[in-house]
């Protein structure tokens, strides 16, 4: 009973806040960042009495507040920072960002075992989807059209589950992640030039709105 008296008292704080924000002339993107972030980051300290809860409260705030263009945006700035100097390629396609990781650099040839040396910007990629909890995640596997169907299938759907697995174990909420394994299926490029079929192998994360 007494925390759910708190968590009144919070949101009342929050429309207050925004509302007063507001009448003092305040960007309304920037009050709603304020404002939801705010009282989100209070409501998660609330119910969850830890820094972790502070943050989800935090992130479930902003959305709130900005709506899923500008949460979205915010999210595809961080991702492009933390993610310059390697070879994913974050692009925003407007109702999802996309992220494009090169099979190439991710897994040895026909493997499935993510390499070491991309656990960094994996682990940069957990962190920023930490920070914005209200995001469901589809990882899709695939490949170029080299050797059998069901084999490319296969292996596209293992590669997508090794990078569920890694985001889930720096703390990425597994019940935000689906997985599929398209195999040949979705090229991005001719499969008749060496160069179109490296791109077709690859990993795809895109990042969607949780409602």
């Amino acid at each position: 009973m007494k925390n759910q008296k708190t968590i009144c008292s919070l949101l009342l704080a929050g429309s207050l806040f925004t509302a007063c924000t507001a009448t003092n002339g305040l960007n309304d993107k920037t009050t709603g960042t304020a404002g939801g972030a705010a009282v989100g980051a209070l409501l998660g300290q609330a119910i969850g009495q830890n820094t972790k809860g502070t943050l989800i409260g935090a992130g479930i705030g902003a959305l709130a507040g900005l709506g899923w263009g500008a949460y979205k945006d915010q999210q595809t700035k961080e991702l492009r920072e933390r993610l310059q100097n390697t070879q994913v390629k974050v692009t925003d396609e407007g109702n999802y960002i996309n992220l494009n990781l090169p099979g190439g650099v991710t897994f040895p040839t026909n493997g499935y075992v993510i390499g070491s040396g991309f656990y960094a910007p994996l682990s940069d990629i957990a962190s920023v989807l930490n920070q914005y909890p209200e995001t469901r995640i589809q990882i899709s596997g695939n490949t170029d059209n080299t050797g059998a169907y069901s084999y490319n299938e296969n292996l596209s759907v293992r590669r997508a589950r090794s990078v569920a697995d890694f985001l889930a174990s720096r703390g990425v909420a597994p019940n935000r992640i689906t997985i599929n394994g398209y195999g040949p299926n979705r090229p991005i490029a001719s499969n008749a030039t060496a160069a179109g079929r490296a791109q077709n192998r690859r990993v795809e994360i895109q990042i969607f709105p949780a409602y």
